[in-house]
């Protein structure tokens, strides 16, 4: 007899459930090995799964590890509400850019392989792009507000996006110590974020 439960259950464990296993063990792959230790094989092996039902979710490796990079935004974002941590848009954007770094500095061949995956991908995984830099700038705009950006509130989030990727890519690629990129985080955050609304 099929009842709501066990209509739950198939959708958990066929759709939203298999792709949460699929970035689960992504992530995990990644955390040991970084970028060139994300295989599909190795992905759908861990995950108990055929390689061809990898693709049906991911059609390749940067596909896959740009989702978990925007559930990590996730993750984060969720940890707490980013519009309150202080007074003042500049101190909340700063404690939510520690946050980050801290996260970075904690999991560097996760944040390596992310971020390489980034940078590589294609047009073919634009959506996934467009919602991992989604997340972040709507996070970094929360904080920047203390609610519901304005548009103006967005574009800044969107220019600190870019900054806090440009440093990790500058720190991915060209081996920039980790102290000075977020040195240079707090810097171009302070210019950029005022405390006048």
């Amino acid at each position: 007899m099929t009842t709501t439960e066990s209509i739950r259950h198939d959708f958990l464990t066929g759709g939203l459930g298999r792709r949460e296993i699929i970035l689960d063990c992504t992530a995990t792959i990644a955390m040991s090995g970084g970028y060139d230790a994300v295989k599909m094989r190795a992905i759908a092996d861990r995950a108990g799964m055929a390689v061809g039902t990898l693709y049906r979710y991911f059609p390749s490796k940067p596909h896959v590890l740009i989702a978990v990079l925007a559930r990590e935004f996730e993750r984060i974002g969720a940890e707490r509400d980013w519009t309150v941590t202080a007074g003042s848009p500049r101190l909340r954007v700063e404690q939510l850019n520690t946050r980050l770094c801290q996260e970075w500095r904690a999991r560097p061949a996760l944040t390596e392989a992310v971020t390489r995956a980034f940078v590589v991908a294609d047009g073919s995984a634009s959506a996934e792009v467009a919602r991992a830099a989604g997340v972040i700038e709507h996070l970094i705009g929360l904080a920047i507000a203390g609610e519901e950006p304005s548009p103006i509130q967005h574009r800044v989030a969107a220019l600190v996006g870019d900054i806090w990727l440009a440093s990790l890519i500058a720190w991915v690629r060209h081996g920039a110590p980790t102290e000075d990129v977020a040195i240079g985080l707090e810097r171009s955050i302070a210019l950029i974020v005022h405390d006048e609304r």
